[in-house]
Formats: C-alpha cells, sequence, structure tokens
C-alpha cells in the first residue's frame, strides 16, 4: 500500500513538471507577443511612408498660345494692278501655287532698240509676327522649241530695283544677269531686301528688247515671243 507520503511526493512531482511546462508555455506566448508587437510597430513605419505629402508644379509653355498658330502665319502677296505705292492697293492675292496674271499694255510691240516697258509690282509681308527676305527670279516658261524664241529671249534684257514709291521710276535699276533665261531656263536670282511684318514695297522691273550683235541674229528675233514668269521667293527670318 502506498502511505500518504508518497501520495503527497508523487502530486508534489506532477505538479513540477507541470509548472515547468507552464512555464515554457508562457515564455513561447511572451515571444510570439514581441513578434507581432515588432510586426505592428513595422506595418505603422510603413503607412507613415505612404502617407507623407507630395506636391507638383505645371506650367504652360507659350501662356495659352503655345508654340505656332495663326498669328504666326508667314505670308508674302502681290499685286496685279501695277500701282505706285502698297498704300493705293485694292487686292491683294496669293499667287501661289498657281501664277496669276499682270498684263502689260505694249508687251506684243516691244522692238529691237525701242523703248523699254515698265512694270511695277507692289509686295508685301502679310506675316503679322514674322520678318522676310525677298529674292526675285525670272523663269522662261515658253512652250516649244522655235528658233525665233529662243533668238527673242537672247535679246530681252531686264533690270529692277525695289522703291517706296513708283511714281517716277528710278534711275539707279540695275540689270539682272541673263543666266540660262534664253534656253528656256532662268535668269540669276537677285536680292530684294527685307521686308519687316505688315511691310510692303513695289518692285519695279523695265524690259526691253535689245539689238543683236550683228544683223543677223536680231533679223532672227523677228516673229519670236517668250511667256516670262516673275518668281519672287521670301524666307522668314
Amino acid at each position: 500500500m502506498i502511505d500518504q507520503t508518497q501520495r503527497d511526493e508523487a502530486t508534489s512531482g506532477t505538479r513540477g513538471i507541470e509548472g515547468a511546462a507552464g512555464s515554457g508555455d508562457t515564455r513561447r506566448r511572451g515571444k510570439r507577443r514581441a513578434i507581432i508587437a515588432v510586426g505592428a510597430l513595422l506595418t505603422a513605419g510603413a503607412l507613415v511612408t505612404a502617407a507623407a505629402f507630395t506636391d507638383y508644379a505645371l506650367l504652360d509653355l507659350g501662356a495659352g498660345g503655345g508654340f505656332g498658330g495663326a498669328d504666326n502665319a508667314y505670308n508674302i502677296q502681290v499685286s496685279t494692278g501695277q500701282e505706285n505705292s502698297v498704300g493705293e492697293v485694292g487686292r491683294w492675292v496669293e499667287a501661289n501655287p498657281d501664277a496669276e496674271a499682270l498684263p502689260i499694255p505694249g508687251a506684243d510691240a516691244l522692238i529691237p532698240g525701242g523703248d523699254p516697258l515698265i512694270v511695277k509690282v507692289p509686295v508685301r509681308n502679310a506675316s503679322k509676327n514674322l520678318d522676310s527676305t525677298l529674292a526675285l527670279t525670272l523663269n522662261n516658261v515658253t512652250d516649244g522649241d522655235a528658233p525665233a524664241d529662243a533668238a527673242y529671249a537672247a535679246l530681252l534684257r531686264f533690270d529692277y530695283g525695289m522703291v517706296d514709291d513708283a511714281t517716277t521710276v528710278p534711275a539707279d535699276l540695275r540689270p539682272i544677269p541673263a543666266g540660262a533665261f534664253a534656253a528656256r531656263g532662268s535668269t540669276a536670282t537677285v536680292d530684294l531686301g527685307d521686308l519687316t511684318s505688315g511691310a510692303g514695297r513695289v518692285l519695279v522691273l523695265r524690259v526691253s528688247l535689245a539689238n543683236g550683235e550683228d544683223q543677223a541674229s536680231t533679223n532672227a528675233a523677228n516673229g519670236g515671243g517668250v511667256r516670262v514668269e516673275a518668281r519672287l521667293d521670301g524666307t522668314s527670318k
């Protein structure tokens, strides 16, 4: 039989084992709580970072107008009315891409060594904001290859000048180099100066038919004719 003393010792041992186990569980639960607590702190730190203040700035480059636009269109215009000044022009034309007709009284009646014809071409820079260069080239656009036409083209002479008022023909007109004009090509290109935005001037052309080097070369132009196209080229600046 187990006496009371043995029962007490057995009970005491059992309690010791349970006490030891309970103490270990408590330590493990404490560690888990510590780990959970650390995780909570890390999560809180992440939330603080994501909620930081932000800001930004926007600039409207060009102040509403942007770049380019209708006010920055570049445009050269001419008149076919042969006015003496820009202020007298009643109708400006684009003359692009198709040529505008400019009638010249007496153009069909030039004779070698005779009086020249004067042609007046008002031209303006119709651009609102852009200045322009201006240059002139004369093109021989005659159809066919008739010998009389080529001989006639070889005798044509052109002089030019730019003025504000063409009421009086300027005395200092300069010759346009013939270049390849006689061979159904073009004259040299001549500089007409610059035009500020909105400004215009009058191109004055003097057209004459010279005598040939001899009578034979003059006679060769008899019955000939030439179609001439004036090309005005501008470049914005």
